[in-house]
Formats: C-alpha cells, sequence, structure tokens
C-alpha cells in the first residue's frame, strides 16, 4: 500500500513538470483581442501577402491594355559606306552634280505612330479590368480563408483556457480531497485507500492539465504563423468575441461571398473577349509623323524631309484566325457561366451549413451549461452528505469526475458556438470587415 502511494506522488509530480516549464514561453506573447488579430493578418500575414502579390501580377495586364492607345517612338540611324557610289556629273541635269548616294552616306529617322482607331484598344482595357477585379476578389477570399483559420485558431485557444480552468480546478478539488483523506486517517475514522482514490484525481487532472497546455503551445506558433506575429488570445474574464449575428436567407448573404464576387467578375471578363471577337472586322487606324535625314541631297537637293501618313488596316480575311477565337472564347464563357452557378450553390450550401452547424452549437451549449450546473449543485450535495457520513469517498470521486467532465464539455461548447458563428461571418465575406 505506502508503495503504491509513493507511486502515485511520484506520477503526480512528474506530470506537474512539464506545466511549469511552459509557462515562461507564454508570458513573453502579447495579448490581443480577436479583432486585433484578425487585423494583424490582414495587414502582414504572409499568406495574405503572397495572395495579394498574386492579384498584383493580374492587375498588371490592366496597363498593358492601355499600350493600344499609347503612341510608338522609333529613333533610327544608319552609316553606309558603299564601293559603287551614284553621282550624276554636273551639266547633265543641272549645273551642279546631284549625288544620288555618295561613297559615305549617313541616314536618320525619327517616326511617331499613334493609334486612332483599334478594337484592341476599344475593348482590352474592360477585359482587363475585369480580370482584375476577379484576381483582387480571388485574393480577398484568399485573405478570408487565413482570417477564419485565424479565428478558428484563436476561439479554440480561449476553449483550451476554459479546459484549463476546468482541470485546474479539478486539480484543487483533488488536493483538498488528500488534504481530508490525511485529516481522517491520522483521525483514525478512514483508511488509506480513500487518500490513494484522491491522489489517482489529483494526478489524472495533472495529466489533463499538461495536455491541454501541449495543446496550447502548439496551437501558439500556427497563430503566429498566420498573423507574423507572437501573440496570445486574451482570457476567457476579458471582453467577448463577438462576430455578429448571421443575416436572413432572404437576403441571400452568400452572394457577398468574395468567391462569388470573382466567379462574377471572370464571367464579365469572358463576355467582353466575346464582344471584342465580334467586332475584330473593325479598322485599325493610326497617324504615322515621320522626320527623315539623309546626307545625300538628292533630286530635291534636301538633306531634311518630313512625311505625315495615315494608315488604315481592314482585316478581310485572316486565315479564320477571328473566327477560332471567337468559338474558343464563347466556350471560355460557357465555362465561366457554370463555374459562377457551381460557386454559387457552394457558397449557398457553405453559408446554410454554417448557420444549421452554429444553431446545433448553440442548443448543445445550452444543455452542456445546465449539465454543468447541475453536477455543480450535485457535486455540493454530495460534499454535504459526505459531512454528514451518509456518502463515501467514492461518491465524492464520482461527483468530482462528473463535474469536470460537464465544466470541460461546456468550455468546448462555447468554442464551437464561437468557432461557427466565425464561420457564417466568413460563409457572407463578413470578416475582414470585422477586422476593420
Amino acid at each position: 500500500m505506502t508503495r503504491l502511494r509513493n507511486f502515485s506522488l511520484l506520477l503526480a509530480a512528474a506530470i506537474s513538470v512539464p506545466a511549469l516549464a511552459q509557462q515562461p514561453q507564454q508570458a513573453q506573447r502579447r495579448t490581443v483581442s480577436l479583432k486585433e488579430a484578425l487585423q494583424l493578418a490582414a495587414k502582414q500575414g504572409p499568406d495574405v501577402a503572397a495572395a495579394r502579390a498574386q492579384a498584383q501580377v493580374t492587375g498588371a495586364s490592366v496597363n498593358k491594355a492601355w499600350t493600344a492607345w499609347q503612341p510608338d517612338i522609333v529613333a533610327t540611324g544608319t552609316f553606309d559606306h558603299t564601293s559603287a557610289p551614284a553621282i550624276i556629273p554636273a551639266g547633265v541635269l543641272g549645273p551642279l552634280p546631284i549625288t544620288i548616294v555618295e561613297e559615305n552616306s549617313k541616314y536618320a529617322t525619327f517616326q511617331l505612330s499613334q493609334p486612332l482607331l483599334t478594337p484592341q484598344g476599344l475593348f482590352g482595357p474592360g477585359i482587363a479590368n475585369s480580370a482584375t477585379e476577379a484576381a483582387e476578389r480571388g485574393a480577398d477570399e484568399a485573405r478570408e480563408q487565413v482570417l477564419l483559420n485565424v479565428a478558428r485558431t484563436y476561439l479554440v485557444l480561449q476553449g483550451i483556457e476554459g479546459l484549463l480552468i476546468a482541470a485546474r480546478d479539478a486539480e484543487k478539488v483533488a488536493l483538498r480531497r488528500e488534504q481530508d483523506a490525511r485529516a481522517r486517517i491520522a483521525a483514525g475514522t478512514d483508511v488509506e485507500i480513500g487518500l490513494l482514490r484522491a491522489q489517482t484525481e489529483t494526478a489524472q487532472a495533472r495529466a489533463q492539465i499538461a495536455a491541454f497546455e501541449g495543446q496550447q503551445q502548439s496551437l501558439l506558433p500556427l497563430l503566429e504563423a498566420l498573423t507574423g506575429e507572437s501573440i496570445a488570445p486574451q482570457p476567457l474574464s476579458g471582453a467577448p468575441q463577438d462576430v455578429g449575428a448571421p443575416a436572413q436567407e432572404s437576403a441571400q448573404p452568400w452572394e457577398a461571398a468574395f468567391s462569388v464576387k470573382s466567379a462574377r467578375a471572370a464571367t464579365e471578363a469572358a463576355q467582353k473577349s466575346v464582344r471584342l471577337d465580334q467586332f475584330a472586322w473593325m479598322p485599325s487606324v493610326a497617324g504615322v509623323a515621320r522626320e527623315n535625314y539623309n546626307s545625300n541631297g538628292g533630286f530635291a537637293g534636301k538633306n531634311w524631309t518630313y512625311d505625315l501618313i495615315v494608315n488604315v488596316s481592314i482585316p478581310l480575311y485572316d486565315r479564320g484566325t477571328r473566327y477560332a477565337q471567337l468559338h474558343e472564347d464563347r466556350a471560355r464563357l460557357s465555362q465561366a457561366q457554370a463555374q459562377l452557378a457551381s460557386t454559387r450553390a457552394r457558397a449557398r450550401s457553405g453559408w446554410i451549413g454554417a448557420v444549421a452547424n452554429m444553431n446545433a452549437a448553440q442548443a448543445v451549449l445550452q444543455q452542456s451549461e445546465a449539465q454543468a450546473q447541475l453536477a455543480s449543485r450535485t457535486q455540493v450535495q454530495v460534499e454535504a452528505a459526505a459531512r454528514a457520513g451518509v456518502a463515501t469517498s467514492l461518491d465524492l470521486s464520482d461527483a468530482d469526475q462528473k463535474k469536470f467532465a460537464a465544466q470541460s464539455a461546456a468550455a468546448q461548447a462555447r468554442a464551437e458556438v464561437a468557432v461557427r458563428k466565425a464561420e457564417v461571418a466568413a460563409a457572407e465575406g463578413r470578416l475582414y470587415e470585422l477586422s476593420r
């Protein structure tokens, strides 16, 4: 019996060591609210920065599309040494010799071409703008998912804190049971089995504390990776982390999801591409201004000349390229429309599922809190019965375990409700707005 008691004491001491060793590491982290954690992730989170950079790459296509209206300026220069110069002697066509090509000739041209009318210039910027909007909304959707992961991690950490509170409460009760058992053994009114049972419960409570603290320490680096800063959640006693109530189904809140907005913008870009193909028969008109230099005066006797030109290009038949492009873009439009319908259906089902999960979690929370209150009252009554001598230490142990289980279930249910509310907010595209 003595060996069993010593073994349980060693086990309890060994289990309590990791919990004590992990406390200083957590104390170094800055405590923030859920809103501030979301702000940090949206501002400096590496995953959000990567998604935004990808959208900026697509956004550069807008500037590229506007180049269809910008002028083309070219300057060229040539030096030509020939072994066959061409010169008309004096007296043949005039009193002076006429140099057509001298032995060493220099040529220069400065040309400015300004597009005046082009189908790509008319429709290209609109296509690029819609494609950029689709990319930006896609980046917003990626950011929303990152913020949802931040909210989940944050709220789960708070849920673990609730479990730790319940486990530490169970540890305090078990230690009090140990003291009572020792007092009864010293008074000769109890046997050692009651002390061993209390010590076993203490060891179990400390094992639970160590396990919860291990989970806590494993999730804190994940929160740091998502937000880009070493932070920790506010304690449960702080201000409540409310993400707002869900919207009514009649308002179709899933249409505000960034995935739907991105698919809608992609469909608009595909529609504009088809419109460009339908007007590809339009002529392209450009104005050209050219300044020329020729070291040979020639018949005109001038070294500097200029030309003003208007170029008109009418695509009569380009080997069927624009018709093939029209068929391809129409197929892409059908694909984009199907993807938009699919995205809307998924967003709607995701929102309905998130709301259903939230309602179910709230119902579970109500039952769990009622069970926790019942277990607390039961424990008080069993303690009173034990003091009156009508309840055994086994009855006390059973009441303590039921109270701890009920408190743990209530803490988990509260965390589950908070996570489900965050999922509803993400399904409605509201998480980023909540962080602003």
